[in-house]
């Protein structure tokens, strides 16, 4: 039988429909799901996320048309094809216009309906690759978007309905989730792309210098304002404006902010004159803004203007079934970027990836990958190549049991383990002190000091 990666789900309460659809799609290797009534199916897609829908106009607890919107919000880039054998054109015309895809009366022709399916298929699947059209030579971009799991194929579909508006989106995910990434691609793939991108890291600034950044100043409105400067809402016009971790903003900041966005108005620090603005604002956090609200550390009515379209980034840990496409990701870019000719991971090491709970996310699996490609001794990546965190974030037991016999390497002490890493390090990078420094997590003089406790002379000349 011929294999198919993608998921139908036929939601019709006609068990022999059901089973006739099955038998035909299953004999050309599609994944099959089945739901009886409307409820059964929203719910199939909520939790399995399949790449098409079969839908029946008459369902025992809805019309199918009435169940077509609710199916939209959960996913409005899922393709659906009606199926009924009670087909008007007034019907058809209701169905595609409330966003089906296309309109079939049973009975059909088996060969005309898996030409149907596949095409719909081909459809959804180019709509869902835009988003990385242009994108995919550009590392931050794609190795945020490897893996096809439910929660990341939702993303991308919210994505692609949000990017060409100029909604306001608020951002939340945990640190090193991509949340400047993803406020990045939003930005590339809107009608503001030509324009500035500009990111403020609301808590790496005093309020008055955020203040001044942010709306500029006239000459004389401070103690060393000896010339008027534009502020960044006047240098973004037109283009898009990332608040990063926002919640570190002060109120009275978050007052103008708020005036901004309603008025698309502003004044600079010490001016009279309004000025206009058109840049669309993302907002970013780690925090739960809602929960913030309620502390009195940000203002409700900001709160809730910004949060127009919430997007929630997935942890890693949430997304396990995209660990291992991001390590394939990674080695081949670090293998290029490296020279090294990494061909994959042992049984074990695969386990111990997929059962680590990353606090640091596609940023900590990133760096781990990186130092596993330069500790391997050959071409595979064992568990003793990875420098994840505390042993109680994984199973081991697990982890021994899929690869007990595979050699990881002989037992060293922990001196000699380190002496070995460093020297692997300073091969990798040719001896270039800074950069292995910058491998090892260490200055440049810890490594120095390491160096002289192992005796590893370095070469004259080093950087």
């Amino acid at each position: 039988m011929p294999t198919n990666k993608n998921k139908i789900l036929i939601i019709d309460d006609q068990p022999s429909i059901r089973f006739g659809v099955r038998n035909l799609l299953e004999a050309e290797g599609f994944s099959v799901l089945e739901a009886e009534t409307g409820e059964q199916g929203l719910s199939v897609i909520t939790n399995t996320a399949p790449h098409l829908i079969l839908l029946d106009l008459r369902l025992p607890d809805c019309e199918g048309l009435d169940l077509l919107p609710r199916i939209k919000i959960i996913d409005d880039a899922l393709p659906v094809i009606v199926l009924t054998a009670h087909g008007t054109i007034e019907t058809a015309i209701r169905a595609l216009k409330d966003g089906a895809d296309n309109f079939l009366t049973k009975p059909f022709d088996p060969e005309s309906f898996l030409i149907l399916i596949s095409k719909t298929l081909q459809e959804s699947s180019t709509r869902r690759e835009r988003l990385l059209t242009g994108l995919t030579q550009d590392r931050r971009f794609a190795e945020y978007f490897q893996g096809r799991g439910a929660k990341m194929t939702r993303l991308h579909a919210a994505l692609e309905r949000l990017a060409p508006t100029d909604t306001t989106v608020l951002l939340h995910g945990e640190t090193g989730t991509g949340k400047g990434v993803i406020a990045h691609l939003i930005h590339r793939l809107s009608g503001r792309a030509a324009r500035s991108f500009v990111t403020v890291n609301c808590a790496g600034l005093s309020r008055e210098l955020l203040e001044s950044e942010l709306f500029g100043h006239e000459r004389g409105a401070f103690t060393g304002a000896v010339a008027a400067k534009p502020g960044l809402l006047e240098l973004t016009h037109e283009g898009t404006l990332l608040f990063d971790e926002i919640v570190e903003m002060e109120f009275s900041i978050q007052a103008k902010v708020l005036h901004v966005l309603e008025e698309k108005k502003f004044r600079r620090v010490g001016g009279t004159q309004e000025r206009e603005t058109d840049v669309r604002l993302i907002a970013a956090t780690n925090k739960n803004l809602k929960e913030e609200v309620q502390r009195g550390r940000f203002r409700e009515d900001l709160y809730y203007r910004l949060s127009v379209m919430p997007i929630t980034l997935p942890s890693l840990k949430e997304r396990r079934e995209d660990i291992l496409p991001l390590v394939e990701h990674f080695i081949h870019h670090f293998n290029a970027k490296l020279n090294r000719r990494v061909q994959g991971i042992t049984p074990k090491a695969e386990a111990v990836l997929t059962s680590y709970n990353y606090p640091g996310n596609i940023r900590e699996l990133r760096n781990v990958i990186e130092r596993a490609v330069i500790l391997c001794a050959n071409d595979l990546i064992h568990a003793d190549d990875l420098p994840l965190g505390g042993a109680e974030s994984w199973n081991t037991s697990a982890a021994r049991e899929t690869d007990s016999t595979a050699d990881e390497g002989q037992c060293l002490s922990l001196d000699e383990l380190e002496a070995l890493h460093i020297k692997r390090v300073l091969a990798v990078t040719e001896h270039n002190l800074s950069r292995a420094a910058e491998i090892l997590g260490i200055t440049r003089t810890t490594l120095y000091s390491k160096l002289r406790k192992y005796d590893v002379q370095p070469r004259s000349g080093d950087s």
